[in-house]
C-alpha cells in the first residue's frame, strides 16, 4: 500500500484529472496497437491495409505519449499527443461518415458519434491545459 501511494504521489497534480486522461490516453493506445494486429475488417476494407496501418500507428503514438505525460506533467510533450490522437480520431471519423454513406445498409451514426464526442469533449479541453503553458498549466498566459 506504501508503495502505491508513493507512485500516487508522483502524479501531477490534479491527480485524478491526470489519472483520467492517462486512462483515456491508454484506451486509444491500447485499441491503436490492437488494430495494428487485427485491423477492423471493414475499415481495412474500406481504406485499405496501408492507410488502416497509418491511422492505428498514429493513434497508437499518440497514447503512447499520452499516458507518461499526461501523468507526470510533461506539458510540451503532451501537445504532440494531443495532436496526433486528434489527427487519428478526425480521420477515423472521416472514414466512418464515408463508410456510412457509400454502404447501402448499416448503421455508423452511433460510432460516428462516440469518435465526435471524445473529440469535442476531450481533447480540445486538453489542448487548452497545455497549448501555452509548456512546464505549468496554472502560469499565467503570456500573449
Amino acid at each position: 500500500m506504501t508503495r502505491l501511494r508513493a507512485l500516487w504521489s508522483k502524479v501531477n497534480e490534479p491527480r485524478v484529472i491526470a489519472a483520467s486522461h492517462a486512462l483515456v490516453y491508454f484506451a486509444l493506445f491500447s485499441a491503436g496497437l490492437y488494430a495494428l494486429v487485427n485491423p477492423p475488417s471493414t475499415v481495412d476494407h474500406a481504406i485499405g491495409p496501408v492507410a488502416m496501418n497509418l491511422l492505428a500507428g498514429i493513434l497508437a503514438a499518440g497514447g503512447a505519449i499520452g499516458v507518461p505525460t499526461a501523468l507526470w506533467g510533461t506539458w510540451w510533450l503532451e501537445r504532440t499527443a494531443v495532436a496526433l490522437v486528434t489527427l487519428a480520431l478526425t480521420l477515423y471519423l472521416l472514414v466512418v461518415l464515408g463508410m456510412q454513406y457509400s454502404s447501402d445498409g448499416g448503421n455508423r451514426f452511433l460510432q460516428a458519434a462516440t469518435i465526435l464526442g471524445l473529440l469535442v469533449l476531450h481533447f480540445p479541453v486538453r489542448w487548452h491545459r497545455v497549448r501555452q503553458r509548456p512546464w505549468d498549466p496554472d502560469r499565467p498566459r503570456t500573449s
